[in-house]
């Protein structure tokens, strides 16, 4: 199987992922909810690189919120899941090139979590409140920066706690031969 195929495989089969841990464990929030899907966007970019990390990360998240009922979100989640994938994929792309993939695990997780918890602050403190307000729904959602500061802790713990899961799965899978041969 040549590269491409591989990247658009894995590519689908971790949307599909991405979309059901997302959508099927989540807990509300004031104008969003807790969830852990961004574990499979990390494992995904780690292991299959930071294309198939953007593409699951934006359309697996971005699918899971329109589902979900959350559309005025959906844009912005697939930017700030997207990037989450991307970075997470990037900067351990770095790491492992010299030769510290132990430190690339736990810092590509913790800083695109953390890139994650700013994105969704920024949009709900400076821009949701417009596009909100602009489109007519969502009424019963409240933006702006104080909703933003009670939600930041929150995708704060979200995004480090998917960082400690990611981790703990990905030093067996990393060294398994197998998915190493699968690797695109």
């Amino acid at each position: 199987m040549d590269k491409k195929t591989k990247f658009w495989i894995f590519s689908g089969i971790l949307i599909a992922a991405v979309f059901v841990l997302t959508f099927t464990i989540k807990i509300p929030l004031l104008t969003g909810y807790f969830n852990i899907g961004d574990v499979i966007i990390m494992l995904a970019a780690i292991l299959f690189g930071k294309g198939v990390g953007f593409l699951s990360g934006s359309f697996g998240s971005a699918l899971s919120d329109i589902a979900s009922g959350y559309l005025v979100y959906a844009p912005f989640t697939f930017i700030i899941k997207g990037l989450e994938g991307y970075i997470c994929g990037l900067i351990f792309e770095k790491l492992e090139k010299g030769k510290k993939p132990n430190i690339g695990f736990i810092v590509a997780t913790i800083l695109s979590g953390i890139w994650m918890a700013v994105g969704y602050f920024l949009s709900e403190a400076f821009v949701l409140k417009y596009v909100s307000s602009a489109l007519n729904v969502n009424r019963d959602l409240q933006f702006g920066f104080k909703t933003a500061l009670v939600n930041l802790p929150f995708n704060l713990l979200q995004g480090i706690l998917s960082a400690v899961i990611a981790i703990v799965l990905i030093v067996p899978l990393y060294k398994n031969k197998f998915i190493g041969k699968m690797r695109t």
